[in-house]
């Protein structure tokens, strides 16, 4: 009778356990989830900023540039001079956006496989609660640096496109009246 008694006894704490269990690995998978939800927005931002476009740009602004410095000897007036630098600034934020973005992409890649990794060890059993949340957090904490750089690049490259087509169409004026002056016919 005892053994019968201890074999429903160990029973019981194996289904009590295993439930358990079934519930932590559940609920930490959730918390993971959310970190991963985090990264997809990540994704759907930079999905958003277009490199081509922007190589492009660069490209169009360091031939614009270069064709004023060729062609330009005299001192452009103040507010056409603000406009053309203003013009010429974009390259600078531009290239600030490139680089941000290779950066934001890497350590998304390693923040995935970082949750891949975590969801895979819990999935597993690897960690205890203490582990877990040390892991946890710190990926979060990543998340969150990750979702601030990629705010930070989205503010940053909205701007210079707000910039680069305020100013494109002067400079192109500019350029074109420039042109008409140095190709006509009568000397000035």
């Amino acid at each position: 009778m005892k053994k019968i008694a201890f074999i429903y006894t160990l029973l019981a704490c194996t289904v009590v356990f295993t439930s358990c269990n079934s519930e932590v690995k559940k609920e930490r998978i959730q918390k993971i989830d959310s970190l991963g939800s985090l990264l997809n927005h990540v994704n759907e931002v930079l999905a958003k900023v277009d490199e081509a476009k922007i190589q492009n740009r660069l490209s169009e602004m360091n031939q614009v540039g270069n064709w004023f410095l060729d062609n330009v000897e005299d001192t452009l007036d103040p507010e056409t001079g603000l406009i053309l630098g203003d013009y010429l600034r974009c390259k600078k934020f531009y290239g600030k956006a490139t680089l941000r973005l290779s950066q934001v992409k890497t350590e998304l890649e390693y923040s995935e496989k970082q949750l891949s990794t975590l969801r895979g060890d819990i999935n597993n059993g690897l960690y205890n609660d203490d582990e877990f949340l040390s892991h946890f957090n710190s990926e979060a904490q990543s998340a969150a640096k990750l979702m601030e750089a990629t705010e930070e690049l989205d503010r940053t490259y909205v701007s210079v496109n707000a910039q680069y087509a305020k100013t494109k169409a002067p400079v192109l004026a500019l350029k074109d009246s420039i042109k008409s002056v140095i190709l006509s016919p009568e000397p000035i």
